[in-house]
């Protein structure tokens, strides 16, 4: 018997979207039968169509379907679920065509996505700056290695050369020879040449006892100012300042009782050699130009071989002194005007009768007055005295004051006169800040 063309259907298998746990659902039509009774067609109930797997089982989709499906005809009917016709539109169209996500498929919501940025950026905000501290301090230490070789290198030459000796009148004469061996771009010696010229900044700045101040330039004007030796052992001439051939800036003093000593020459560029020391600032212009401040600071002026960037004085009496007593200078032979100018070099001056005798009160541990004079006193106190240059072999000494007034000391007396000539050579002087 032929078989009828409208009912016979080719078994077939169509793809209509995907099931749970990403599985794809597919229609399974098997062939259908047609049975023969008597000679004639027997009409056969139409053949069913399933969906494979238990996953399929979605609740918006069927169990099973009974032919023909929403992807082959219409008049789909649904059984034990609803009609697909009573499901929205949107739903029906995304079940027809597989728009639809797998129900078990990961995503992550607006909010997690959120709550993730900023625990990442919590973490970040609590490492960036340790990270960022390490990597600074290691280009420093870096570029500190290199500026030290350099300047190592050049000295050692010098040294080699016999050039480290006491034949040198001033730093600038020195660090003139200096030149040959190593690149100097500009040397300022403060005087014909300011240290602005040399120096991108005007001041530097330090840390003294956890307070930051800072010092003009031109106030870095002798050794004393970097709290360098002078007069013994050691003795460090007026600082200049010169830039070498990478840019760094330098304020270098040289000790005129430097002997020259290969021994001594530095291989392993750890140490600079002993007849020069300063500071020098290894990044420049860039702030913040600082010295002083502890571990967690980033200290950019770095010294080397003693010299300092502080307040240096000894306190006597409440008076603080910024050197030891000392013979000054004639000029336009008045040894006052030498005392005055040595006081004004060093960023000092000289002290006012008040503070004359506020230190002579300490002395002998009695007050004084500002023109008072007083016998029969305390022995004076000999540790004092020692603070500023005073031994036990003097007698008395005489000091200046901003008046032109002077004041005696001796072993248990004081007293004060007055000296307009100013040009009595054993008067010493002190200078107080």
């Amino acid at each position: 018997m032929k078989k009828s063309d409208k009912h016979f259907v080719k078994p077939n298998k169509v793809t209509i979207g995907i099931g749970m746990g990403g599985s794809i659902c597919h229609i399974k039509q098997p062939t259908p039968t047609l049975p023969i009774h008597g000679g004639r067609k027997v009409n056969s109930p139409r053949p069913q169509y399933y969906l494979s797997g238990d996953k399929c089982r979605l609740g918006l989709l069927p169990q099973h379907i009974i032919s023909p499906s929403p992807l082959v005809g219409k008049g789909t009917t649904y059984i034990n679920t609803p009609p697909l016709k009573k499901l929205p539109s949107l739903a029906r169209e995304g079940l027809r065509v597989g728009l639809f996500p797998a129900r078990g498929k990961a995503a992550f919501t607006l909010a997690e996505v959120l709550i993730t940025l900023a625990v990442i950026g919590v973490v970040a905000a609590m490492t960036l700056p340790t990270l960022i501290a390490k990597i600074n301090e290691k280009a420093d230490s870096n570029q500190k290695a290199v500026i030290e070789a350099k300047l190592i290198q050049g000295l050692n030459m010098l040294d080699l050369h016999g050039g480290m000796n006491d034949t040198y009148s001033s730093t600038a004469e020195f660090v003139e020879e200096l030149g040959k061996y190593m690149k100097i771009t500009a040397v300022c010696d403060g005087s014909t040449k300011a240290f602005t010229e040399c120096l991108p900044y005007s001041e530097l700045n330090y840390i003294q006892n956890g307070e930051q101040k800072s010092i003009e330039l031109s106030k870095i004007n002798s050794a004393s100012s970097l709290n360098l030796p002078t007069g013994g052992e050691k003795d460090f001439m007026n600082p200049v300042a010169i830039v070498l051939g990478d840019g760094t800036p330098i304020i270098l003093s040289y000790d005129k009782k430097c002997i020259s000593d290969p021994d001594s020459i530095k291989t392993d560029n750890k140490q600079i050699h002993s007849c020069v020391a300063g500071i020098y600032d290894f990044n420049g212009s860039r702030k913040p130009n600082l010295y002083g401040g502890d571990e967690h600071t980033r200290n950019d002026l770095i010294s080397f071989n003693g010299a300092k960037l502080e307040d240096s004085y000894i306190e006597i009496g409440g008076v603080k002194i910024m050197n030891e007593i000392a013979s000054p200078s004639m000029i336009d032979g008045n040894s006052w005007n030498g005392a005055y100018s040595a006081c004004e070099n060093i960023g000092g001056r000289l002290p006012n009768d008040q503070e004359l005798a506020d230190i002579a009160s300490e002395i002998y541990d009695t007050q004084v007055g500002a023109r008072e004079t007083l016998y029969r006193l305390n022995d004076w106190n000999q540790t004092i005295l020692s603070k500023i240059g005073v031994d036990q072999s003097y007698s008395n000494f005489v000091l200046w004051s901003s008046t032109k007034w002077v004041r005696n000391f001796y072993q248990n007396s004081t007293s004060t006169s007055e000296d307009l000539v100013g040009n009595y050579p054993g008067i010493r002087f002190i200078c107080v800040k």
